[in-house]
C-alpha cells in the first residue's frame, strides 16, 4: 500500500487525496461525515479534499442530504490526469522551452554573454544567503517568491526578511502543500498572499533578480541571474503556477 500511495503522489495527489480516494474504491459511496470517520482526515478538512478530487474527476458525487461521494472508475481516473500533465507540460514547452531555445540559438557571442551573467550557487546555507541578498537590494516590482523546501522556510533569518518586506512590498508565496502547517506557524502576521500547489519540481525568488533552486540528492543547487531575460522567463512562469493555485489564508 506504501508503494501504491507513494505511486499517487507522483502524479500529485495528496496524502489526504489519496487516502480519501482509496476508501472510496474499497467501500463504495460514502458520506463526508463517513469518510472523514474512514480515513482519519478532520472533517474540517474533508469537503476540500472532496473539492479538489472532484477538480481532478477523481470522484463522482450524489446530491442528497447527505450527499453520497463515489469514486471514478481508475482508469477514467488516470486518463484524466494524464491529459492534464500533457496539456500543463505542453504549456511549459510553449511557454518556457520555446524561450530557451530560441536563447540557444542566438549567436556565439550573445550566448557567451548570457552565460557569463549567470552564477551557479551550491549548498543550502549559501543558497539562503543568496536569497537573502536578492531581497535586500530595492525592489521595481512584485517579490515572487515559489518554495518547496522546508528547510529553506524555515531558516529564521529569511522568515524575518520575507515578513518585514510583506509589510511594504507586494509579496507572493507559492508553497507546496507539505508546508501549509510551516506557513501557519512562521507567516501567521505576515501581510502577503499564499497559494498552494499538490507539487512543485523547483523553487525560486523573484526580484530584480532570480535564483532558481532545485534539490538532488539532498544537495541544493542554485542557478542566479540579474538578466532581464530570466528574470522575465521566472515571471511568466510563477504566474502560470500562480492562477490556478489554491488561496491560504493566514487567518
Amino acid at each position: 500500500m506504501q508503494n501504491l500511495e507513494a505511486k499517487l503522489r507522483l502524479i500529485g495527489l495528496s496524502p489526504n487525496e489519496i487516502k480519501a480516494y482509496l476508501a472510496l474504491v474499497t467501500h463504495g459511496g460514502l458520506t463526508a461525515l463517513e469518510l472523514s470517520e474512514r480515513t482519519g482526515i478532520p472533517s474540517s478538512k474533508i469537503y476540500n479534499v472532496l473539492k479538489k478530487l472532484r477538480e481532478r474527476n477523481w470522484i463522482i458525487v450524489k446530491q442528497g442530504r447527505p450527499s453520497l461521494y463515489y469514486p471514478v472508475p481508475p482508469i477514467e481516473a488516470w486518463e484524466s490526469t494524464r491529459k492534464k500533465i500533457i496539456s500543463e507540460l505542453d504549456e511549459v514547452e510553449n511557454t518556457v522551452i520555446a524561450e530557451i531555445q530560441h536563447l540557444y540559438e542566438t549567436t556565439a557571442v550573445e550566448r557567451e554573454f548570457m552565460l557569463g551573467s549567470l552564477y551557479i550557487v551550491y549548498g543550502l546555507e549559501t543558497i539562503i544567503d543568496s536569497i537573502i541578498e536578492i531581497l535586500e537590494k530595492k525592489c521595481r516590482g512584485s517579490i515572487m517568491v515559489a518554495m518547496p523546501f522546508e528547510a529553506i522556510l524555515n531558516n529564521e533569518k529569511l522568515v524575518e526578511k520575507i515578513k518585514w518586506l510583506s509589510q511594504n512590498w507586494d509579496l507572493k508565496l507559492l508553497i507546496s502543500n507539505q508546508l501549509q502547517n510551516l506557513i501557519y506557524k512562521k507567516f501567521r502576521d505576515a501581510r502577503m498572499s499564499v497559494r498552494t500547489r499538490d507539487k512543485l519540481f523547483g523553487g525560486g525568488v523573484i526580484c530584480d533578480e532570480v535564483i532558481f533552486i532545485v534539490e538532488n540528492r539532498d544537495l541544493f543547487i542554485g542557478l542566479r541571474s540579474g538578466l532581464d531575460f530570466f528574470v522575465n522567463l521566472a515571471k511568466i512562469y510563477f504566474e502560470y503556477l500562480w492562477k490556478d493555485s489554491e488561496i491560504l489564508l493566514l487567518s
